[in-house]
């Protein structure tokens, strides 16, 4: 909205002569719900610009560009006007506002680790004065501004090429579940990235930027490999290394959002539900400092899927599902902004806190969002996690008509990605051989049933400390879920009675 009405003030100085007729285009296509155009040429059959449509719309387009960048100003651009500004009085020999401009350059690239702008004003602007003024002194001095920056440039990238090189081997693979994952190739790679002088010191990243993706490297590696605490301790090394550079949090709001969320997750993967709030309140300290609607939709975001979360690890189900109808109302202004396994993990943890408040109808109508919305094959042990849930939810709703063909389905699918783990073998044996044998009707069949579920929880609770199990745990509390059926209690109680029974300090 904002950027629709900068437009035509921006519209309205820009174009002269014209400019009805851009405001006039741009609003007829703004009132339409999808572009048709055929309709809006007759709409303007009586115009003369409707004779080259094609070049009305180019010229409506570049002046909407032009408006959105003006608009949306940043420091990149500041520096890269500043550049230009220096160059245009270079060219007129106004050399001394020159000389200015470009030091005022320098200072704001340096603040912000402009790494290439600073390489180009010493190249080419700053160096051009030097040469007009016939200052050696001066020309040696760019010289080993720009050695220093170019080495700065280069610790830099070589702590931004492990960090996607780790990074994109936990986005494909995610959590190791199988041993014999560590020998292939690939895995044998990122041992030996790891293994880098550059990844064991950290005091050879030079750079904020390299300090962080030092942290964050490590804490992607500490996810593949399953370790919780060595996760936990990465990720708030990178809150501190933030907190130390207060201006880099106003700088990179969006980027400290995602690590703040990066923290919440670890806290609840380390039952540290005593430091969620704080990090919740530091989420909410932030909203002074959005200002894109990208950001604005990240902070949403996270704000919402971590409130809920922290509800839904410590058993507060019907707050949770109070909290579901708020974010609801303010989804549709953020949805087509948020990537769809964003809005995956979303979906899964609403449904989870319909299932802790026992509305399964709802928990169903969420999990069938993201069935047929989505496609997560990019993260199977997430599509895992959801098949085997669903079958879950539609047994405590009562549909077992349901619960055999999905029970198949899961079975198939695990085969085919090769995903049959312990944990998973497990489970599959006790749905398709134990699940059908019990008669929950009769009191002899409840009986049955409840030792069917104590034989599941002896034969699934070791793999909680299982290396290459333990992480399937972290989708579900499936141990709380058969302790409620077991001890005939509901799901929320067991789930809130445990989180209450942590010590302060549990790791």
């Amino acid at each position: 909205m904002h950027e629709k009405m900068y437009f035509k003030r921006y519209a309205s100085f820009h174009v002269l002569g014209e400019q009805n007729n851009y405001l006039a285009l741009f609003d007829a296509i703004n009132r339409q719900k999808h572009y048709d155009e055929k309709k809006l040429i007759n709409h303007f059959v009586n115009h003369a610009f409707v004779r080259q449509f094609s070049v009305a719309k180019n010229r409506l387009y570049c002046q909407i560009l032009n408006s959105l960048r003006d608009y949306h100003h940043s420091v990149h651009s500041e520096v890269r006007a500043m550049l230009h500004n220096a160059e245009i009085l270079y060219e007129k020999e106004l050399f001394g506002q020159s000389h200015k401009v470009i030091v005022k350059a320098k200072q704001i690239a340096r603040e912000h680790e402009m790494h290439y702008a600073l390489m180009e004003l010493f190249r080419h602007s700053e160096m051009n004065l030097a040469i007009k003024n016939s200052d050696i002194s001066w020309i040696q001095k760019i010289l080993r501004e720009e050695a220093d920056e170019l080495s700065l440039l280069q610790n830099t990238i070589v702590y931004r090429n492990n960090y996607f090189q780790i990074g994109a081997h936990h986005y494909l693979h995610g959590t190791t579940r199988n041993i014999k994952h560590l020998r292939k190739s690939d895995s044998y790679r990122i041992k030996k990235i790891m293994r880098s002088p550059f990844l064991l010191n950290e005091n050879k990243a030079k750079t904020f930027e390299a300090k962080l993706r030092f942290h964050a490297t490590h804490g992607f590696y500490c996810r593949i490999i399953n370790d919780k605490r060595g996760l936990y301790l990465s990720t708030k090394n990178i809150i501190a290394h933030f907190k130390k550079h207060p201006q880099k949090i106003r700088q990179a709001v969006s980027s400290f959002i995602g690590h703040l969320n990066n923290m919440l997750d670890t806290c609840t993967l380390n039952k540290k539900y005593n430091e969620i709030p704080f990090y919740l309140k530091e989420f909410e300290s932030l909203t002074s400092l959005v200002k894109s609607s990208d950001e604005k939709t990240r902070l949403f975001f996270f704000t919402a899927i971590n409130r809920l979360n922290y509800y839904n690890v410590t058993g507060q189900f019907p707050i949770a599902v109070s909290s579901v109808v708020e974010i609801n109302k303010q989804l549709g202004a953020h949805e087509h902004s948020i990537n769809d396994f964003e809005k995956a993990m979303l979906f899964q943890t609403i449904a989870l806190s319909y299932f802790g408040d026992g509305q399964y109808k709802n928990c169903i109508h969420w999990l069938n969002r993201i069935r047929n919305e989505f496609s997560l094959s990019v993260r199977p042990d997430f599509e895992s996690f959801l098949r085997l849930f669903y079958i879950i939810v539609h047994y405590e709703a009562g549909n077992m008509d349901l619960v055999i063909p999905l029970i198949q389905s899961f079975y198939h699918y695990l085969k085919k990605k090769e995903q049959l783990h312990k944990f998973e073998t497990v489970i599959i044996d006790f749905l398709r051989n134990e699940l059908p044998k019990t008669n929950p009707e009769t009191s002899s069949g409840q009986k049955e049933l409840i030792q069917a579920f104590q034989k599941l929880k002896k034969e699934i609770a070791p793999l909680a400390k299982d290396m290459y199990e333990k992480n399937v745990f972290d989708f579900f509390d499936y141990v709380s879920w058969l302790d409620s059926k077991i001890e005939n209690r509901s799901f929320a109680e067991v789930v809130r009675q445990k989180a209450e029974s942590l010590p302060p300090d549990f790791i």
